[in-house]
């Protein structure tokens, strides 16, 4: 179990790179420039590849960061709600959809696993959310979930996930960040029962990068992604 006063300090802290990072790098933490780029061109492209035109979608992205998703799926047209926990992180999106003059993209900070839309969503969007949750939280998470689906809701979820087992960081010093890290990444089977369990159906699955990417970094994790439907 991770202790979550420390996971939501390190994303506070994260909020302090501001201006200091590329926006893009506060959330998604790749902080080498060039590697940020590819990572950014190439998850870009699958994500819009998978979901198509979304002009005129209402779209909720879940564990939102400062953003990062919810700029590129208003710049498509869609309509969003992005839900963040972290309030410095919030603010950050507040101020770039000021500053971008983005008028169809509303912040709101919360924990993704109290939540309660009042309207339902075309997609839902889960972007590095359940490495963050212990269980207790993730099953929460997924109760809630269907509040934010009607028959017809797509949900894509991108996440950490172990390769073979879960595998789990408890506040260990990383090189990459130069900071304590905590994360629990789930293997393909937890992320399917969980969905499961909540009432959706898996349409396709893969991982984000292909093998013998540089962004695939660590011989326990791949960064995948799951689209689901509602059953």
């Amino acid at each position: 179990m991770i202790d979550q006063d420390k996971v939501k300090g390190f994303w506070d802290a994260r909020a302090q790179a501001y201006q200091e990072l590329p926006f893009e790098s506060i959330a998604n933490l790749e902080q080498d420039a060039e590697n940020l780029q590819l990572k950014i061109e190439l998850e870009t492209k699958k994500i819009f590849d998978w979901l198509g035109n979304i002009s005129g979608k209402n779209i909720l992205d879940l564990g939102a960061g400062v953003g990062q998703w919810s700029f590129r799926f208003a710049e498509k047209g869609a309509s969003v709600v992005a839900v963040e926990y972290s309030d410095p992180l919030a603010e950050i999106g507040r101020k770039e959809a000021e500053k971008r003059g983005v008028n169809n993209l509303k912040f709101i900070t919360s924990s993704a696993e109290d939540f309660k839309p009042e309207v339902s969503f075309d997609i839902v969007f889960i972007s590095g959310l359940f490495v963050y949750m212990n269980d207790d939280q993730a099953i929460k998470f997924m109760k809630n979930l269907p509040l934010s689906c009607n028959k017809n809701t797509i949900v894509v979820l991108r996440d950490g996930t172990g390769i073979k087992e879960r595998h789990e960081i408890n506040n260990k010093f990383s090189e990459h960040l130069k900071v304590p890290y905590s994360a629990t990444y789930r293997n393909r089977e937890e992320y399917l029962q969980l969905f499961s369990n909540a009432g959706f159906t898996l349409i396709k699955d893969e991982n984000m990068f292909d093998e013998g990417c540089v962004l695939n970094k660590y011989n326990e994790t791949r960064l995948r992604v799951f689209l689901f439907k509602v059953s």
